[in-house]
């Protein structure tokens, strides 16, 4: 069922033995937990699954408690901050995706827990512990279920798109400080380099947040989420840009430069490169290190993307693209309504997250781009 070469390639080093009890739970397991359809939909390298707030993510998460125990955790639920940068799915209905929907691929996680203190608190059912006692964060795998269940190409001559995602606490497993990567090798072998350079004191954002939350204590997990495999340079750049971009704003980013070509054009027009010179995604972040070391009162320089602010259109669509924000829509209608209605009744009337957010958009304080 799940490919060995695929799980080899991308599963992290720590759990190549595990892949036939990964199967053995997707098969005992998955159809009663996430229903009769995931492992079909899972297999389709365009399936998807239309979501509202509170239906049950399509993730078949698979938890090791050190050699004592392995479980399919129960879904988690869609919530109004899940975390994902919209794009035009063609959902197999042919129905569009709607304002309070998103589409998400059937995900394979991995939850490897070895250390002492989280392993003991799992086994016992306690969630309050001592976070700053765990010395050996859950290294946790994530990949889109078809690559794994019925993968194409070959490993060897793939380029992978991935997030590292860490943090504790309620953050775990996927809403904690993120970094958007590329490779044109295995992205183990890019992790070896990140953490690397994490422990000689690299300067790169990355690096120094993840080095300052080990040294205070606050990571507990560590997610290797793959999001896309392909043979396609150009296809690869276009991705990245694409995550990185959807992602500018958050303030969990740990992307220090715009993603795929357009991170070459900002190094460019800065003098990070000289013209002629297209380092492979996997030198980017040298020649970053390089440039801030020689340069290290200058900071970086002010990102492209201040430019596309003057612009009205791209900023609102920034601010109303995320899943957990208001869209153009219903922007206009608290304005529209707060002429006649009171916040709590609008709030019920657009499907608003919470009257707070219609309050934020009567008063000014949010919204203000969008006319």
């Amino acid at each position: 069922m799940i490919d060995r070469a695929w799980w080899d390639h991308l599963a992290p080093k720590a759990m190549g033995g595990l892949r036939g009890d990964v199967q053995a739970m997707i098969r005992r397991e998955a159809a009663h937990v996430l229903g009769s359809g995931w492992l079909e939909t899972a297999r389709k390298p365009n399936g998807l699954v239309r979501l509202r707030i509170g239906d049950a993510l399509p993730i078949l998460h698979v938890v090791f408690l050190g050699r004592e125990r392995i479980f399919v955790a129960p879904p988690r639920r869609c919530e109004a901050e899940h975390r994902t940068v919209r794009r035009e799915a063609d959902m197999a209905s042919g129905r569009p995706i709607g304002e309070n929907e998103i589409a998400v691929q059937p995900l394979i996680q991995v939850d490897l827990v070895t250390d002492p203190v989280l392993v003991e608190a799992g086994l016992a059912g306690r969630t309050a512990i001592d976070e700053s006692k765990v010395s050996q964060p859950s290294q946790i795998f994530c990949c889109p279920a078809h690559l794994l269940l019925r993968p194409q190409g070959y490993p060897k001559k793939s380029f992978v798109l991935y997030q590292h995602i860490f943090g504790s606490g309620s953050t775990y497993p996927d809403q904690g400080w993120f970094y958007v990567g590329i490779t044109t090798r295995s992205w183990q072998k890019r992790w070896a380099e990140h953490r690397r350079a994490i422990e000689s004191g690299s300067p790169l954002l990355f690096h120094r947040k993840f080095r300052e939350e080990m040294q205070a204590g606050a990571v507990t997990y560590v997610n290797h989420k793959i999001m896309g495999v392909t043979d396609d340079l150009e296809a690869l750049y276009e991705a990245e840009k694409f995550l990185v971009e959807g992602h500018w704003h958050d303030g969990r980013r740990l992307n220090m430069v715009p993603g795929g070509k357009s991170a070459l054009r900002y190094m460019r027009q800065h003098g990070m490169i000289t013209p002629g010179v297209v380092p492979m995604p996997d030198e980017r972040d040298r020649v970053l290190q390089e440039w801030m070391e020689a340069h290290p009162r200058k900071g970086m320089p002010a990102p492209w993307i201040s430019e596309k602010w003057a612009d009205n259109d791209w900023p609102v669509a920034q601010i109303c693209g995320r899943e957990d924000r208001l869209s153009v829509k219903q922007v206009r209608a608290i304005r529209s309504l707060a002429e006649s209605h009171g916040a709590e009744e609008i709030a019920r009337r657009i499907g608003a997250r919470n009257v707070a957010q219609v309050e934020r958009v009567i008063l000014g304080q949010t919204y203000s781009r969008v006319e």
